[in-house]
């Protein structure tokens, strides 16, 4: 219930849970074919991390991956985030989140826990089984040097991919730089 009542609210949190996303404070103009239930279906709701902002804990990833479910009500998910360090032999849990299913390519996400934390996620480019771009934001902020965007895909990106996503990062004029992992 107080999940609901804070989504309601529009109330949005920090955290440091996902490395400290950035702040709300960028207009983004999403991609409206983003679809979450769809998304969720592709390579049964598996996608690889293939880009993630240079921060100094992302330095150190080797890989990540996401899995998405549905949670048994209709448009919520149940997010796992996974990620492995250099040198680490098993992947650890990154982030554990309900995702609410919202409009024009956003979504909300809520993190499980005792402390319940609320993200505004918005899809840039969705490519129906390739590949995720997105942006990820708090309204209290993080670190102010870094937009805390995504690229998810089923496999390496092309060329043409990479182009595109490159295209976008300039369109809004994103902060930090995207690194491969």
């Amino acid at each position: 219930m107080q999940r609901v009542v804070i989504l309601l609210l529009g109330a949005s949190f920090a955290s440091a849970v996902v490395d400290n996303v950035g702040p709300c404070n960028v207009t983004i103009i999403t991609d409206k074919t983003f679809n979450i239930q769809r998304f969720s279906e592709e390579n049964n709701g598996v996608w690889l991390f293939v880009q993630v902002p240079l921060t100094n804990i992302s330095k150190h990833y080797e890989s990540m991956f996401l899995v998405t479910e549905p949670n048994g009500f209709y448009g919520q998910y149940h997010t796992i985030m996974y990620y492995k360090n250099y040198g680490d032999e098993e992947y650890k849990v990154l982030a554990d989140e309900d995702v609410y299913d919202s409009s024009d390519g956003h979504v909300t996400v809520v993190t499980r826990g005792e402390k319940s934390i609320v993200y505004k996620i918005s899809f840039l480019k969705y490519v129906h089984c390739r590949y995720a771009f997105y942006h990820i934001c708090s309204d209290e902020g993080g670190v102010e040097n870094v937009d805390y965007r995504h690229v998810l895909a089923h496999g390496p990106l092309t060329d043409d991919e990479r182009a595109e996503i490159q295209r976008l990062d300039e369109q809004h004029k994103f902060s930090g730089v995207l690194i491969d992992i």
